[in-house]
């Protein structure tokens, strides 16, 4: 989890990565799909990402010029959280940060990566496809669909590194040593003689 200080320098970074997208100040319910499709973005993402909510764009220049006072208490943490999971499939863990900087406030809304299988779209909606699976390319900071088989790519080997992870936690519950070479039965007849 990104700390204040952290969050402040994504606040003033003036430039979207394929790990920040920044929103201008508006209500929750109109910007809510756009949020909803760029977490299942990120979420299928290594470090997953983060969304600044307060900083406009004009001329492709972007300033950080806060939250409005009517628009904050329209995000409500679990009403996001909920609109996500209407969509995403498996969850997407997010958390929503307050940060008060230069007597504005900004709202970061940060989400990790998936847990343990990538993100997909369950439910059509505006700008949202049943079936998708979204991502942030490389190429240009966006949430769009995986249009290649290199996106699709490192989600499965991000997916897989997870899978062989659990796999190998699994095996070190039950008592399997794991990563340990065995020890040879040549090892074993010279350990028991004892150095005779």
């Amino acid at each position: 989890m990104p700390d204040r200080d952290q969050l402040i320098g994504l606040i003033q970074l003036g430039r979207e990565e394929r790990f920040l997208e920044y929103k201008e100040s508006a209500p929750w319910g109109s910007i809510k799909t756009k949020i909803i499709r760029t977490a299942m973005a990120m979420a299928n993402c290594r470090d997953g990402g983060t969304v600044i909510i307060g900083v406009s764009q004009r001329e492709g220049q972007f300033f950080p010029e806060g939250v409005s006072a009517d628009h904050l208490d329209s995000y409500d943490p679990d009403e996001i959280q909920a609109a996500i999971s209407r969509h995403a499939d498996p969850y997407v863990r997010i958390e929503l940060h307050r940060i008060e900087t230069d007597r504005r406030i900004f709202l970061a809304l940060v989400i990790h990566e998936f847990d343990e299988m990538p993100v997909v779209c369950k439910k059509d909606g505006v700008d949202l496809r049943e079936g998708a699976i979204y991502t942030r390319p490389y190429r240009m900071p966006e949430s769009c669909e995986v249009r290649s088989q290199t996106e699709m790519r490192e989600i499965m080997d991000l997916a897989t590194e997870k899978a062989v992870k659990a796999f190998v936690r699994r095996m070190q519950a039950v008592g399997v040593r794991v990563g340990e070479t065995a020890e040879s039965n040549a090892e074993k007849f010279d350990k028991q003689l004892g150095g005779l």
